[in-house]
C-alpha cells in the first residue's frame, strides 16, 4: 500500500506542472493571439505643440497654413511652437497582436529636415508588436524638437501601405 501511495504521489508531482501549463494556455487572453493578417498604416497626423497654451494644433498634413517663423508664434501658428507631435494609426485584426519579428508587421518611420546646409535625418525608427483591441486600431506617437524652421518630411510605411507628409516650415526675415 505504501508503494502505491508513493507511485501515486510521484505521478501527481510529474503531471501537476503539465496540467497547470495546459490550463494556463487554455486561458490565454485573445489579445495574445498573433495576427496573420498584415498591418496597415491608416493615418499619419502631424501637429504643433503650442508652447503658450500647452495644447496641440490641428493636423498640419495637407494644410495650406502659412508656417513662417512658427518658433516665434508668427504666421498661422498663433503662438510659439518649436516641436512637432506625430501620431501614427495602424489597423490590424481585432483582439490580436502583430508580430515584432516579421518584416511585413514592422513600421518604419523616417523624419527628414531640409536645410540650406543639407538634409538632416531627425528620426529613423522601427515599430512592431502592435496590440489591437476591439477597434482593431493601435497608435504610436513621438515628438520632434527644434523642427519648425525648415521644411520637414515624415515618411511612414508598413507592409504595402505608405504615407508621406511634407510640412513647409520656414524662418527668417
Amino acid at each position: 500500500m505504501k508503494f502505491h501511495a508513493a507511485v501515486l504521489a510521484a505521478a501527481m508531482l510529474i503531471a501537476g506542472p503539465a496540467l497547470s501549463q495546459q490550463k494556463a494556455q487554455q486561458k490565454a487572453p485573445a489579445a495574445e493571439a498573433t495576427s496573420t493578417v498584415p498591418v496597415v498604416l491608416q493615418d499619419l497626423k502631424v501637429q504643433l505643440f503650442l508652447e503658450g497654451s500647452g495644447t496641440l494644433s490641428e493636423n498640419l498634413v495637407g494644410t495650406k497654413k502659412k508656417l513662417h517663423n512658427t518658433v516665434l508664434g508668427e504666421g498661422d501658428a498663433g503662438e510659439p511652437a518649436d516641436a512637432l507631435f506625430v501620431t501614427l494609426q495602424f489597423q490590424g485584426t481585432k483582439n490580436t497582436r502583430s508580430s515584432d519579428k516579421l518584416a511585413r508587421d514592422l513600421a518604419q518611420v523616417k523624419v527628414t529636415q531640409f536645410t540650406k546646409a543639407g538634409n538632416k535625418i531627425l528620426l529613423n525608427r522601427v515599430y512592431g508588436g502592435f496590440v489591437f483591441g476591439e477597434s482593431g486600431l493601435a497608435h504610436n506617437a513621438f515628438v520632434i524638437d527644434n523642427a519648425t524652421c525648415a521644411p520637414i518630411e515624415v515618411e511612414a510605411k508598413i507592409g504595402k501601405s505608405r504615407k508621406v507628409a511634407k510640412i513647409d516650415f520656414s524662418c527668417g526675415g
